[in-house]
């Protein structure tokens, strides 16, 4: 636009009407540029009236050309209408642009102010060329060329900052390079010391593994030491160590030492439990939950303990036995074939394995007594039911002392467990159940026989005792509602036969059949009642 304007341009190319048009299709693409860039520039936040205005004055720009080139218009005719065009449209892009303007970068806010000023002197001309103002010329090629030197400015800045951040990149990559250089040196390094040590651990691990199929077949803890007994000295190997236990009193006793060459040069290990924590002599107090560094790594009479842990079904984490192992000498020895840090770590795993091991074995003794336990209720089951009814009907018959049996069935739990759900009549089972150890004595055994069936063994109760029992479940039962969730279901009721000896004809083992007759009849006769063999009614 500055050299179609120019009167040089006729020195360039002697051809007038080519640069009217020049200038003119300069003139006419400024709000299009100024709109683009606008656009581009707040991209984010959808700039549709923008997008319009572009594309208004690039249709004027070809069909003004166009018209004047084919000789339909003239072409200072255009101008005026580009003009009132021109004042609209660079009005509603700068309210887009001021209402944007504190969200764009400092380079934008530059240009923007840069071309809002030659916008202002295009204005300022129009308004002289249509009178509005008193004739004058105005700058209108140092608005462009304040523009320009802010796009030059704004370049040269651009060009600083990439060649500062060129320079710190290239610091930056040199000092990544020496970082992974070393980092590489030092990664080779431990894999060689890796690779040496390789055949150390694989050998340990073997020796852990079998010692560990071997724990997994013991039964009990007893044999358990045994087999440890015999493996540790292989999984310690080349410390000297002893292996201790605890004992019922809280003490502990060495089960086994090894590592000595004689009885002239047996392994100074002590074991010091004078403050009830158990810890090589003269090693700080530190509890079996203690950190691993202060625990197996003290320094101090150059002994390391390992606790070996058990978890126990009644006593929760309890420290069953302690290892010591002689580490004299072993720290000096940084160049040691196996690797003092690598030896620590594996002995710590293998006492960990061991630890969960032995927690398996201990575990299944212990659930072995809980065997007669109904996981549900808390009751015992109808294996200790069956174990114990013998017993008590040989007592009973031997000693020709009363017995009487209950035999307790909740009314209606299938319609209970349909209507409500199963995990509900779980519920009401639990319900049942602590009423029914409520109501009895330590002496009666209460069992759940089956199903939603319970039955109570009464040694020394006759019938009438079995009747008043019988009557006072029934009555608490009922008075205890269901509870499930936090909803109330109400109260459930139960139905109970009961038979004695020796008011019942034959032996104590027939009471049960004689009570669950008595509970079919109580059911027959409207449920929520107590029947007593022989026809009575509670």
């Amino acid at each position: 636009m500055l050299v179609a304007e120019s009167q040089a341009s006729l020195l360039i190319f002697y051809k007038p009407l080519l640069w009217d048009y020049l200038a003119a299709g300069s003139y006419y693409m400024l709000p299009v540029a100024l709109a683009l860039m606008l656009e581009h520039w707040l991209s984010d936040h959808r700039p549709w009236l923008i997008n319009r205005i572009w594309k208004l004055h690039l249709v004027y720009l070809v069909g003004a050309i166009g018209l004047s080139l084919s000789g339909l218009v003239d072409l200072s005719s255009t101008f005026p209408v580009f003009d009132a065009l021109f004042l609209i449209t660079v009005t509603c892009m700068a309210s887009v642009a001021v209402r944007r303007f504190r969200h764009l970068l400092r380079e934008q806010r530059v240009l923007l102010v840069t071309y809002g000023v030659f916008c202002a002197l295009l204005v300022a001309d129009m308004a002289v060329a249509h009178g509005v103002l008193p004739w004058g010329r105005i700058p209108v090629s140092w608005g462009i060329l304040v523009f320009l030197l802010a796009v030059v400015w704004i370049a040269l800045w651009h060009y600083a900052r990439t060649q500062k951040a060129l320079t710190q990149l290239a610091i930056s990559l040199e000092q990544k390079v020496a970082e992974r250089t070393e980092r590489a040196e030092s990664l080779a390094r431990r894999e060689q010391a890796r690779v040496r040590l390789l055949t150390f651990e694989n050998e340990k691990n073997r020796v852990l593994g079998d010692m560990i199929t071997q724990l997994q077949d013991c039964l009990n803890l007893g044999q358990a030491y045994a087999v440890l007994t015999g493996s540790l000295p292989d999984l310690c190997s080349p410390l000297r160590g002893a292996l201790y236990r605890r004992t019922p009193g809280e003490a502990y006793e060495r089960l086994s030492q090894w590592g000595q060459e004689g009885e002239s040069s047996a392994m100074p290990l002590q074991l010091n439990t004078s403050d009830g924590l158990p810890r090589p002599s003269e090693l700080p107090p530190a509890s079996s939950e203690a950190a691993t560094s202060d625990r197996e790594r003290s320094r101090a009479n150059q002994q390391l303990c390992f606790w070996i842990n058990v978890e126990s079904a009644s006593d929760g984490l309890v420290t069953d036995s302690i290892m010591l192992l002689e580490s004299e000498g072993l720290f000096d020895a940084a160049g040691s074939e196996y690797g003092v840090a690598r030896l620590f770590a594996v002995l710590n795993q293998a006492i960990q394995r061991i630890g969960i091991t032995l927690s398996k074995i201990s575990l299944r003794e212990e659930l072995q007594k809980f065997s007669y336990e109904d996981a549900l209720t808390g009751l015992k089951n109808r294996r200790y039911f069956d174990q114990l009814f013998h017993h008590q009907c040989a007592v009973a018959q031997r000693g020709r002392t009363p017995l009487s049996l209950l035999v307790v069935d909740i009314d209606h739990f299938k319609v209970f467990n349909d209507t409500h759900g199963h995990e509900a009549g779980d519920r009401a089972l639990q319900s049942v159940a602590s009423v029914l150890l409520n109501q009895f004595r330590e002496s009666d055994i209460v069992c759940r026989f089956g199903g939603e069936e319970f039955v109570v063994i009464l040694p020394g109760a006759m019938t009438d005792d079995g009747r008043e029992r019988a009557q006072s479940l029934c009555d608490a039962v009922a008075d205890v509602d269901v509870v499930f969730e936090g909803r109330n279901l109400g109260a459930v009721t139960v139905s109970v036969g009961v038979a004695s000896w020796p008011e019942a004809d034959g032996e104590p083992r027939q009471l049960l059949s004689l009570a669950d007759q008595a509970l079919y009849q109580a059911k027959e006769e409207g449920r929520n009642r107590v029947w007593i063999h022989g026809g009575q009614a509670a």
